[in-house]
């Protein structure tokens, strides 16, 4: 396993199964397009209501929901508020918390997208075509990088 892949798994296991549960719930909801209440987020996970409340609390800290107006609007790189990384999956538009996740959700899923994104370095315009999880078209040459992970900072916020 390659040290990258290390990092991942690091960084997936350092979730407790409860922060584990509502993420996914918090992420289907956000890929529905459908903002999530932590009472949403309990009746979809079947947590009790403090065990979510303190897992909503720590995924906040740690960058990986986003919460607006006492809804969660972002969940594991997908989000519903406007950021430089657009994507429509499936035709619904979203948006990525970094260009990894507007590439890496797509593929995963499995589903067609376009992204749209800037070169983080230079700010040119970035177009990419995805189909059945298959990047299919790209600019020639095109890196994306993924910065040195460090699980104690917020990953929304320095991604």
């Amino acid at each position: 396993m390659t040290d990258f892949a290390a990092e991942i798994e690091a960084f997936l296991a350092s979730f407790s199964p409860e922060e584990t549960t509502v993420m996914r719930q918090a992420f289907l909801a956000v890929l529905e397009g459908a903002p999530a209440t932590v009472a949403d987020l309990r009746a979809a996970s079947g947590c009790p209501g403090p065990i979510v409340e303190a897992a909503v609390r720590r995924l906040l800290e740690r960058g990986t929901l986003v919460m607006e107006d006492g809804r969660i609007t972002g969940s594991r790189g997908l989000s519903l508020t406007e950021t430089p990384h657009r994507l429509v999956l499936a035709g619904r538009p979203r948006y990525a918390f970094c260009a990894l996740d507007a590439v890496g959700i797509p593929v995963a899923l499995g589903v067609d997208a376009t992204v749209d994104s800037r070169c983080h370095h230079c700010h040119r315009p970035v177009h990419l075509e995805i189909r059945g999880g298959a990047v299919t078209e790209a600019p020639p040459g095109l890196t994306i990088w993924a910065v040195e992970r460090d699980l104690t900072r917020s990953l929304r916020a320095h991604t």
